[in-house]
């Protein structure tokens, strides 16, 4: 028997695009142009790094997430999970990488289903497997909801009972379920009121030496980002302009476009000085 290999990455992405068709005529069946949302990617995610992503809205973070969770499929390039193409993954092997990679969305209201309890909502992820009892999704909901600060008795209840800060720790909960590795993070404190934020992300960055997880930070806030990760990218017209650890790419910056974002963050911020 065959042993597995080990890498030394979770996710590698090599030149990815993703180019959609601008068309017109009266029946739209003409192409006159592309809009390169993403145009040459290259990018690692490693074990037990948080690595952020920011720029403008437009800049291709959100298509590269979607990607990565396999609701869009690029146009060229190739995202390696284990040495395989994730676009090429079937049976067993899909169903792995579906469980190893989890998202946490920027609006807990709109990403849970207001027909769902939180003990479905939570369950549902494991269900797909098919392998756990009834009892067993239980317990793994109500350890999820332990771990991530809320009441047992919350199992019980629908979206629209909860506070936006229990929300979105709903939706980390069902995230971690299912024994994830890589969880992208899209603007996760954004929807939040400011009181809650600070909150949210203690939880995150805990869970992420608890847990040893990898994530993908989404933001625009760079203060923010910059507070959480270890690494920071930045994008811009859809291609990758610095690649670097946290502190070093704020304080050697290249590009314009950093120096831009880093010029309209909190000045008195600690981790931008």
């Amino acid at each position: 028997m065959m042993e597995k290999a080990e890498f030394d990455y979770l996710l590698k992405i090599r030149d990815l695009k993703m180019h959609f068709p601008v068309k017109a005529g009266i029946v739209m069946d003409r192409v006159i142009g592309w809009v390169k949302a993403l145009d040459g990617i290259d990018l690692t995610i490693k074990p037990r790094q948080v690595l952020g992503m920011v720029g403008e809205s437009g800049s291709g973070k959100t298509t590269l997430s979607k990607a990565l969770l396999l609701l869009e499929k690029p146009t060229c390039g190739e995202i390696l999970y284990e040495g395989k193409d994730i676009h090429s993954l079937t049976g067993p092997d899909l169903k792995a990488y579906r469980r190893t990679i989890q998202a946490v969305f920027q609006d807990p209201f709109a990403s849970l289903s207001p027909r769902l309890r939180v003990r479905e909502i939570i369950s549902e992820p494991l269900e797909v497997s098919g392998t756990l009892s009834r009892k067993e999704l239980e317990t793994k909901a109500l350890e999820a909801l332990r771990t991530v600060g809320l009441d047992t008795g919350l199992i019980k209840v629908y979206p629209h009972e909860l506070s936006g800060g229990q929300r979105q720790r709903v939706a980390i909960a069902r995230a971690i379920s299912t024994d994830s590795r890589i969880i992208i993070l899209d603007e996760p404190t954004s929807a939040l009121d400011v009181s809650i934020r600070l909150q949210i992300i203690h939880l995150l960055m805990d869970l992420q030496q608890k847990l040893e997880l990898s994530y993908l930070l989404i933001g625009h806030d760079l203060a923010m980002v910059a507070y959480m990760s270890t690494d920071i990218a930045v994008m811009y017209l859809g291609k990758i302009v610095e690649l670097g650890e946290t502190k070093e790419l704020l304080q050697n910056t290249a590009h314009p476009y950093t120096q831009a974002l880093i010029a309209a963050s909190l000045p008195d911020h600690p981790r931008l000085k």
